[in-house]
């Protein structure tokens, strides 16, 4: 009898107790690695402490003055810099990083009792122990100590995808397309959420995007004037697609977790543009697999989950913005069953608990490390690390766990999926 069988054919309670063991695991070590890296981030990377808060604080002075928003590092939409007014209010830059980090701890707090409530709109209901751990992995894992660290915006913007994904699973689709077009607003690649909303047949929600955006967008030109955003859309988009690209080949100290090392690694010398439509290409058909089925919440939850981490890799963004699939990563470490569960915990441990190359010349220093075999890890990791980080990988594997769920729910397997009636 296979591993699955027997775990159904165990009572219900003890099937729970079982399946989480590894759920628990995945969360208790990402803890853990957060509890370490509040310790060493700051110290090992001072220049990083409150490097995003500063920006927005000189965004919100930068309004409040009637100065040029773009001269001070700001890489948003123009109207995004309006939300930022609090920060310059406060009127330091210590007290505005305090700030964002009670914004940010509030956030990701928001994204755990999310997901929590996701995971049991998909049929999964977490014990306290459960529901602890997820508050502890998604406020304390390394991905959410770099954006608090750096006073980052980020964990709202998961909040709000969280927030877009319930509303959408509550039948409020007006509120949920609302919800994604705010995060779309200031990260634009987030916008790629509205292929999902689509698949879903949410024209609603499509909509409602739709009218959101633009019409903060517009709302915005009285205020700003049309050479900011003709900054925005010719300098810092074009800025910002050209991050990465490897013109030397990939290099092992960027921490760029994108699928364009190993475009680099092959044909160096591709421009940024490039490299995005070449990732987009190769991560597409994935992606679509991921979304073969949408009858249960799972489902939709899988697909995506597969959308998010296919953005997360294509364009040249870092491991800590791995917060924004939260939402998702949470439910889906306890309602998948069978290989996929296996691919999906293995590929979110490497990616909410990511070994950096640092980490590993920290290892290989220790007094405790022969130099010999601290010499030998460093130059093995580098050598690994010029083509592909460890959290590429995690996000490898989770989309191929969300591509074989579907193929099995395609095929009529009994999983999780299945079990899990339409809400």
């Amino acid at each position: 009898m296979s591993t699955t069988r027997r775990l159904r054919a165990l009572p219900g309670r003890v099937r729970r107790f079982v399946t989480a063991r590894a759920a628990r695991l995945v969360l208790g070590v990402a803890s853990l690695a957060g509890v370490l890296a509040v310790v060493v981030f700051p110290q090992t990377s001072p220049d990083q402490v409150a490097l995003a808060s500063d920006v927005y604080y000189a965004a919100g002075t930068a309004v409040l003055e009637g100065q040029p928003l773009y001269d001070v590092g700001f890489l948003y939409p123009p109207p995004v810099a309006v939300a930022f007014l609090p920060n310059a209010l406060l009127g330091d830059t210590t007290l505005a990083y305090a700030y964002q980090i009670a914004v940010g701890v509030l956030a990701l707090a928001a994204v755990a009792v999310l997901g929590i409530r996701l995971a049991a709109r998909a049929g999964v209901s977490l014990d306290r122990t459960d529901r602890a751990l997820v508050a502890a992995a998604v406020i304390a894992s390394p991905p959410s100590v770099v954006n608090l660290v750096n006073g980052q915006v980020n964990p709202v913007l998961a909040a709000a995808v969280g927030a877009g994904a319930l509303a959408l699973e509550t039948d409020r689709e007006r509120a949920s397309g609302a919800l994604f077009a705010a995060a779309a607003l200031v990260k634009v690649f987030p916008a790629l959420v509205g292929v999902w909303l689509l698949r879903q047949r949410a024209w609603r929600a499509v909509a409602a995007a739709a009218v959101v955006g633009v019409g903060v967008l517009l709302a915005g030109l009285p205020v700003f004037g049309l050479d900011a955003y003709e900054t925005f859309a010719t300098t810092v988009l074009t800025g910002e697609t050209n991050v990465a690209t490897f013109p030397d080949g990939p290099d092992p100290t960027e921490p760029y977790a994108t699928v364009r090392r190993q475009f680099a690694a092959v044909r160096p010398g591709l421009s940024g543009v490039q490299l995005l439509a070449a990732s987009l290409a190769v991560l597409a058909p994935v992606v679509a697999a991921a979304n073969r089925v949408a009858d249960t919440v799972t489902d939709r939850l899988v697909g995506l989950h597969a959308v998010l981490v296919a953005v997360l890799v294509a364009f040249p963004l870092e491991p800590f913005y791995a917060v924004l699939a939260y939402p998702t990563l949470v439910p889906l470490l306890y309602a998948l069953d069978g290989p996929p569960r296996g691919l999906f915990l293995a590929g979110s441990l490497l990616t909410i608990a990511p070994l950096a190359l640092s980490d590993v010349a920290l290892v290989a220093a220790l007094p405790v490390v022969p130099e010999a075999l601290g010499d030998a890890l460093t130059a093995a990791a580098e050598a690994l690390f010029t083509y592909v980080r460890v959290p590429t990988v995690g996000a490898y594997l989770t989309l191929a766990a969300c591509a074989l769920q579907q193929h099995r729910r395609a095929r009529g397997r009994p999983t999780a999926a299945a079990r899990d009636p339409p809400v």
